[in-house]
């Protein structure tokens, strides 16, 4: 820490009896409002304790922390005292070198009156060598034992390193004195570390990106212009702090101002120290991945030529970047994190970047990484410290991000034997060292678990199941479990929900609270991972649902806390997928229909998207289901909820650099094919499920004008509807519906049939045939009316070949029942081919988790 010491001046006129004071009495003189006493004894304490562990424990025992903390927090009052500054300085620097000492010594300073202290020094006027000091003490600490978010236990922190990043930014970069550097120095090492998570580098972008950028850009210009040379470790720190809180919209304003500061990052790209070039490419990535994108599918997200292009020019970069610290490992350590993110976030999208990278060896690459991160795969609890840590999780991520649209890549991963390292970090204490590997570890397996066949295989592993449970949590106390569970009566709701109305929105805060933030994260990332593995063809999933996670998953729907929220959702969606009856039974046993209706009109469209989907898939294929929910919640609330969502229109951005309300306008499509499709699957009941579903014309007349829709999953939805609405089978008709057409009631005698009564029975069959053909063609009639016959004509030339298809079986039931002339032989052996009873709903679980967290 000796370079700490050298900036600061000395002052003269120093106590002579400074050297005369015992190291056993230096304490009463920290105490004491003696400033030059004060000043002797920090210098003596200095220079017992730098380079002796041993004596910093023992002064730490004798209570020093809370001496260094009072004189580092005493703000002067009126007049300045340049010696009071100067014991503030000496005090702050102490703290460092006590910070920056074994983890067991800078772990006993973590605590709320430290970070405190120390906030409130940048939050009020410090000179700036005090500035240095304790922004260096702050940001070691953070580097050691990173917090969750330091803006939200001090929400004025983004505002004043705001206002400090402003007040010592100059238009004229040769003015800057050694100190100002010094100082935006370590303000830009700071941002990252006091907001690290997403959410948190989010909150603090309205208030550090004006600063940042206008620091960074002058920089740029200056260099350019005038040839000045900017320190170029300010220069990296600044780049990549504003790369950290950049947002989606702040990016788009940054790239339509034009080309000028593209052209000079990607110039930056060829400067000969590592941190500038990666820093440039950090950026350039965040500015790459902010657009909004052409298309996106199973295979990974499009974006326009020039966009990719981009791209492909960072990925030899950071490759050659990522091969010079595995050549020369630093600390013994191979590879940059902040090498390894910056690839995860430019993989993340698949396509011709991620193929790029995997050409270059990037996987073997980042195994080699972990394995010598991870020795042996096995980690012992608290073994993890955070500088391996963040090598691991980043590489973690990145392996997540190769592998997420690409089965060869998975694959690739699985043979390269990372799954064994991902089982052995989800099984590892929880330390804040290990809560970033977990996150990542979890992200890894949600990639892994894409793969039909590798979730059938390689990935059946009991280490898998034990770990992603305790990730979620603990299981709901005894006092907590009957409001939970019911099985005595399947669907309905815990006691405490009865009074309220069933479409009420679920409020959302910013965590639990009785949860902190970062215990939310873990738990949010592993419930991610959990949603294949609770599919009905995982082999995982009995495993899983043995263990008790059912009253997890429903305790996350409950959630404030909105990631959270959406993926247990997401979870008990895949739960009821398929025909699995007795599992479908325990979730409702569990869940009720009062949270899932809430959850529907959720204020997060996508939870509104995944809640609607477990209704699809529940209601699919049972007519069990189909009774239960209009008994639960009542026909016409299911009607009025199906009917609000169809008639769902996106918020419209005023321009395009809304990227926020633009990007959740595919989500609003989602929720309306959904919706379609609970309707489908009511219509492919009994009789008297198509009878209600006729009865209410409101939802058929937005049907109807749906088809016509941009979107070809909403067109063929709609068909579905007017397949199963008009569609005939006899085995399809409940024996409640027959007796109602007859209303005649017989009873058999003990020998035999009477031919009495067989004629009466055939009386009986042909007067129900007489009565359901009527209500066939009633049906049918009441579509034509609203339109849907017109609709089915315009769609034969429909785009797409599935739509056509099906509108063809639609178009021969139809006329059929109408009775209009039958179609050619050919057409009608096309149309008999493709006949069913209703859709299946298969790509309502792996396709729809395609986007999971995209």
């Amino acid at each position: 820490m000796n370079w700490m010491f050298d900036h600061f001046p000395i002052l003269s006129g120093l106590s002579k009896f400074a050297s005369m004071i015992a190291e056993d009495d230096l304490l009463p003189y920290l105490r004491r409002d003696d400033r030059h006493g004060q000043l002797d004894a920090l210098r003596s304490l200095k220079n017992s304790v730098i380079g002796h562990s041993d004596q910093k424990a023992s002064y730490l025992d004798r209570g020093v922390l809370d001496d260094l903390l009072a004189i580092i927090g005493t703000a002067q009052d009126g007049v300045k005292d340049p010696i009071f500054d100067e014991c503030r300085i000496h005090a702050s620097v102490v703290l460092g070198s006590f910070a920056y000492s074994d983890p067991e010594i800078s772990s006993r300073l973590f605590t709320p009156p430290t970070l405190s202290t120390l906030v409130k020094v940048l939050t009020q006027y410090s000179p700036p060598a005090l500035l240095v000091a304790s922004l260096r003490t702050l940001t070691t600490l953070l580097t050691l034992r990173l917090t969750p978010s330091l803006v939200q236990q001090f929400p004025h922190l983004a505002k004043s390193l705001s206002e400090l990043i402003s007040h010592y930014s100059t238009a004229c970069f040769a003015n800057y004195a050694r100190q100002d550097v010094q100082v935006l120095t370590n303000l830009c090492t700071l941002v990252p570390l006091i907001s690290p998570s997403h959410s948190s580098a989010q909150s603090v972008s309205s208030e550090l990106t004006g600063p940042l950028f206008d620091l960074v850009y002058g920089s740029l210009k200056s260099s350019q212009t005038s040839g000045i040379v900017i320190d170029s470790k300010l220069k990296s720190t600044a780049i990549l702090a504003l790369a950290h809180v950049l947002t989606p919209t702040a990016a788009r304003e940054i790239t339509a101002a034009g080309p000028k500061f593209t052209n000079a990052l990607l110039a930056l790209l060829r400067a000969p120290d590592t941190a500038t070039r990666l820093s440039a490419a950090a950026l350039l990535t965040a500015l790459y991945t902010s657009g909004r994108p052409e298309t996106t599918s199973t295979s990974g997200v499009t974006r326009a030529p020039q966009i990719t292009t981009l791209a492909l020019t960072l990925v030899p970069t950071l490759m050659k970047l990522l091969d010079d610290t595995i050549a020369a490992p630093d600390h013994g350590r191979k590879g940059d994190p902040r090498i390894l993110h910056t690839l995860a976030i430019l993989c993340r999208e698949g396509g011709d970047v991620t193929d790029r990278c995997v050409e270059a060896g990037l996987i073997k690459k980042i195994v080699s990484i972990i394995v010598q991160v991870a020795p042996n795969n096995h980690f012992a609890p608290g073994r993890i410290f955070e500088s391996d840590g963040k090598l691991l999780s980043s590489s973690l991520l990145c392996l997540s991000a190769l592998g997420l649209y690409n089965e060869d890549y998975r694959k690739a991963i699985i043979e390269a034997g990372a799954l064994s390292v991902v089982v052995a970090v989800m099984n590892t204490a929880n330390t804040p060292a290990t809560r970033e590997v977990k996150i990542a570890a979890c992200h890894v397996l949600r990639t892994l678990s894409r793969s039909v066949r590798l979730l059938r295989t390689t990935m059946v592993e009991s280490g898998v199941v034990c770990g992603i449970v305790d990730l979620l949590g603990e299981a709901p106390s005894e006092e907590e479990r009957p409001l939970l569970e019911n099985v005595d009566n399947v669907g309905n709701e815990p006691e405490q929900m009865d009074d309220e109305p069933v479409h009420t929105t679920v409020t959302e805060v910013a965590a639990e609270e009785d949860e902190e933030e970062e215990d939310l994260e873990v738990r949010t990332a592993a419930m991610a991972a959990v949603c294949n593995l609770v599919l009905d063809f995982s082999p995982l999933r009995k495993p899983i649902l043995d263990k008790g996670i059912l009253p997890l998953v429903v305790s996350g729907a409950r959630s404030r806390y909105t990631p959270l929220r959406l993926n247990s959702t997401w979870a008990l969606k895949h739960m009821v997928f398929g025909d699995d009856m007795e599992t479908k039974a325990c979730v409702m046993a569990h869940l009720g229909f009062p949270l899932i209706i809430k959850l529907c009109d959720d204020k997060e469209i996508q939870v509104q998207e995944q809640a609607l989907d477990f209704l699809r898939n529940l209601t699919a294929r049972s007519e069990t289901y189909i009774d239960m929910l209009f008994d639960n919640v009542g026909v016409d609330e299911v009607f009025r909820l199906v009917d609000c969502k169809l008639s769902l229109l996106p918020v419209p951005p005023i321009d395009e650099s809304e990227q926020e309300l633009l990007s959740t306008q595919p989500y609003y499509t989602k929720v309306i094919i959904a919706a379609a499709y609970i309707i489908v699957h009511i219509a492919a009941g009994y009789d008297r499920h198509r009878e209600t579903v006729i009865a209410h014309e409101a939802v058929l007349r937005k049907i109807v004008q749906l088809m016509r829709h941009e979107n070809y999953g909403v067109r063929l939805a709609c068909v579905w509807t007017i397949i199963n609405l008009t569609w005939v089978e006899e085995p399809n008709r409940a024996p409640g519906d027959v007796a109602s057409a007859g209303q005649i009631h017989t009873v058999s005698p003990a020998g035999g049939h009477s031919s009495e009564q067989l004629q009466q029975e055939q009386n009986i069959s042909s007067f129900a045939e007489l009565y359901f053909a009527d209500i066939y063609r009633r049906r049918a009639m009441t579509l034509v009316r609203l339109g849907a016959r017109e609709q089915l004509e315009y769609l034969k030339q429909d785009p797409v070949l599935d739509v056509r298809e099906k509108t063809k079986t639609a178009i021969y039931q139809m006329d059929s029942l109408v009775g209009r002339p039958s179609p050619s032989a050919e057409d009608e052996q096309d149309i008999e081919a493709g006949l069913s009873r209703g859709v299946d709903v298969a790509g309502g679980a792996m396709q729809i988790d395609s986007e999971l967290h995209a």
